[in-house]
């Protein structure tokens, strides 16, 4: 890689004085700080800037020892690590620059979403999407192949709503013929009717009057989120909806995750499958089920984001500010989800990184 040179005392085997063959520059156990070894930077990368393109010199190995150590001091004072990547199969990020008039980039797989009305905000983590209650939504695709792996799957997004007043749709599809349905409802189930004196409606947030004398009262459960799935057996629909009272409509970021088919053994060691849902990296088993997983076919329908699609009609319009949203074709482990949580607790590190980046990147031209 060159003649050793009197005046390159940090790099003795380089020569400084010209500039070495094009190419890649990979770092293998080049520093060690704790119990951290910098082979990967503590952060995934755009993946056109792991590299350097042309000729590489003292200089630009410099600013990239400087980019390394810069990485690996947020990495090692806890700020930062790289999401899971293991099964992900589409990342909306709704940053700026991964918005292209309505086209929202799917920056790790194939699945360009379309925004419809959604306007750009800031976000959790850098940019994202909030949604008037309306008529915004995003339409995510049918994902490909990604319907017939719903049995093993993850959904995870960060959401910010204060909105009480009615059922709401973080995000649904529920294709004709009951083929497959999947989804998450805020304000979802409703109670049993109950028998009641004729009263103003002002006193109750909201209700619904049933009765010939309209004395029979259905109010509205606050605070539930409703996970709904459905596949179709022969000429039946089966529905596997379940629910709990989970208060996140108070106007902060909460971090939910969508679990399905986790595998489960119980204390007498039978095996089961779980769904679960997971609330700022709280573990909420919802449903259990012995056997095989599921099986499910390709979505026909388009997933919608901030809407449900109902075979093919958008309806309960999500209000609140939605972002970082990823989906999986398997369930994330307790691990995991606490991995992707804490990424998104490291907002002050996660938003001055681009900027250390970019700085270096355009010093380096």
């Amino acid at each position: 890689m060159g003649i050793a040179k009197p005046n390159n005392p940090i790099f003795p085997n380089l020569d400084s004085t010209k500039p070495l063959k094009s190419g890649r520059i990979c770092l293998s156990k080049f520093l060690d700080v704790g119990s951290i070894s910098v082979h990967c930077v503590g952060i995934t990368l755009p993946r056109d800037s792991r590299a350097f393109k042309g000729a590489v010199t003292m200089k630009r190995l410099l600013y990239l020892l400087t980019i390394v150590l810069t990485l690996t001091l947020f990495s090692y004072k806890g700020y930062t690590q790289p999401f899971v990547t293991d099964g992900l199969v589409s990342y909306w990020t709704f940053d700026r620059h991964n918005i292209d008039g309505n086209t929202v980039k799917d920056v790790w797989g194939e699945n360009d979403a379309k925004r419809v009305g959604a306007r750009k905000v800031q976000g959790r983590v850098n940019g994202a999407l909030e949604f008037d209650g309306a008529n915004d939504y995003v339409n995510l695709t049918n994902l490909g192949d990604f319907g017939s792996q719903l049995s093993t799957s993850t959904f995870e997004a960060w959401v910010k709503t204060s909105y009480k007043k009615n059922w709401t749709t973080l995000f649904k599809v529920r294709d004709a013929d009951c083929a497959t349905g999947w989804g998450i409802d805020l304000n979802g189930w409703a109670e049993f009717p109950r028998h009641v004196p004729l009263k103003p409606a002002n006193l109750a947030d909201f209700f619904v009057r049933i009765g010939p004398d309209f004395d029979e009262e259905i109010n509205f459960t606050k605070d539930v989120i409703r996970l709904y799935l459905t596949n179709k057996i022969g000429p039946a629909c089966r529905h596997l909806t379940s629910g709990r009272r989970f208060p996140i409509s108070d106007g902060q970021w909460h971090h939910i995750v969508y679990i399905i088919g986790a595998p489960y053994v119980d204390e007498d060691g039978q095996e089961w499958r779980e769904t679960a849902i997971f609330i700022d990296g709280q573990r909420k088993p919802l449903s259990r089920h012995r056997g095989s997983p599921i099986t499910f076919i390709p979505f026909t329908e388009p997933v919608y984001l901030g809407a449900g699609n109902n075979r093919g009609e958008a309806e309960a319009f999500f209000n609140g500010i939605i972002d970082e949203v990823r989906i999986y074709n398997r369930p994330l482990t307790q691990d995991e989800v606490t991995q992707n949580f804490e990424i998104g607790l490291s907002i002050e590190a996660t938003e001055k990184l681009p900027v250390v980046w970019g700085t270096l990147k355009t010093t380096l031209k």
